[in-house]
């Protein structure tokens, strides 16, 4: 078997379109690589476009269908951001761990302490929920005095897999209770990786002091065996305002496609201005398999493998026993022995973006460095048409396979 057999894709027809508003934000219009489907012998526009706002495209439809019907799809979404630097992203996690992590003991001596509001503390789960964990559902019961977030339908836009407005995103930390001064601490089951996605998400909308439970559900339930309640917290409405996205903590496809393609042609070498670590496990890696479609419904490719110089470093890797994070030190040199150079920025994917924002803050909140989250991940790329993929079975895999 080949050890690195690149496939490198035709030239991209994404486009990115930049637009400069008075207050300095950058809102960001991009195309998907995939730009059309073919439906029903019409063509329907799939992807996301430039704009000024929500536009339809209509075009044709296609044989059977009623003389003069068209269909109309919406085909503008933008991403509104800003180039604003790490200086509200790292909170000194690498001085002290305490900054960015907090202990059960840690929590459980502020709960007795009273109320959390009162102390400035949020305290939200953010869970997947899968019907196979082994551990507690929010609904059921909770760590006390935690407020649940639904990571999949409170933080995107319905059928874009864009994240809601900075507007949106303001009225969801108030109704949570969060102001300028508050201390926002997330933990979730499933080895804290939506947790970990939540708080790269309120890190993404500019909040300042964000931290994890270390170790999550798991730590708290399992391990530990402390309570859980079944009552449900009411919250003071809170004051905070959300800023811009932050794009220097978030990559878009059009980012990541043109750092694949230098590795591409360096016969899968990491050569491009940014490390690309994939988080998923080695066999969705090297291409051995795609994605349970039936546990992970929406998620597969039609694609497999990986993007070409991405090092493989699954998320286990950096966890101990019981959920918490290995020492910074201990992190370091796993990385650095799968080959990342931190003398340059990184940029994390996965599946859909969740394990990889478990790296994301490792390497960023624990260790300072400079990350960023590609959360379109595999389940955009591996389903874009003319991207480089390498694949390290020597085999074409996927729907796209066969002899």
């Amino acid at each position: 078997m080949s050890e690195n057999n690149t496939t490198e894709g035709t030239a991209s027809a994404e486009s990115t379109s930049q637009k400069k508003s008075g207050s300095g934000k950058l809102a960001v219009a991009f195309v998907a690589v995939a730009a059309l489907a073919a439906v029903g012998g019409g063509v329907v526009a799939n992807s996301v476009g430039g704009g000024d706002g929500a536009s339809e495209t209509s075009v044709s439809a296609g044989e059977g269908a009623t003389a003069g019907e068209t269909v109309t799809t919406v085909a503008d979404v933008q991403v509104a951001g800003e180039n604003r630097g790490l200086d509200d992203v790292h909170q000194g996690g690498e001085e002290s761990r305490e900054n960015v992590l907090v202990t059960t003991e840690w929590l459980a001596e502020r709960l007795d302490e009273g109320d959390l509001h009162e102390q400035g503390i949020v305290l939200l789960d953010v869970s997947e929920e899968l019907a196979s964990s082994e551990l507690t559902p929010y609904s059921e019961a909770h760590i006390p005095q935690a407020q649940y977030v639904n990571w999949s339908t409170e933080f995107t836009q319905p059928n874009t897999r864009e994240f809601i407005s900075q507007e949106e995103f303001t009225a969801l930390a108030q109704g949570l209770g969060i102001n300028d001064d508050t201390t926002i601490v997330i933990y979730g089951d499933n080895n804290n990786w939506f947790a970990a996605y939540a708080a790269w998400v309120f890190k993404l909308y500019g909040a300042e002091d964000v931290r994890l439970l270390d170790g999550g559900l798991k730590k708290w339930e399992e391990v530990d065996g402390r309570e859980l309640v079944e009552d449900v917290p009411s919250a003071p409405e809170g004051s905070w305002e959300a800023k811009p996205q932050n794009l220097d903590i978030r990559a878009l496809q059009t980012e990541v496609l043109p750092i694949a393609e230098q590795n591409a042609e360096a016969d899968g070498e990491n050569v491009g201005e940014r490390n690309l670590v994939d988080i998923r496990f080695q066999d969705e890696y090297d291409g051995e398999v795609g994605v349970n479609a039936e546990i992970f419904e929406g998620e597969g490719a039609s694609i497999w493998g990986h993007i070409p110089g991405a090092v493989n470093v699954p998320w286990g890797e950096i966890v101990n026993e019981d959920g918490t994070f290995k020492e910074a030190d201990e992190i370091r040199a796993i990385y650095e022995e799968a080959g990342v150079d931190f003398s340059k920025g990184t940029i994390a994917y996965c599946r859909i973006g969740e394990r990889a924002s478990h790296t994301w803050y490792a390497l960023s909140q624990l260790l300072g460095e400079d990350v960023k989250v590609y959360d379109g991940s595999w389940s955009e790329w591996g389903n874009s048409v003319g991207v480089p993929v390498a694949n390290n079975t020597g085999e074409r895999g996927g729907v796209w396979g066969g002899s």
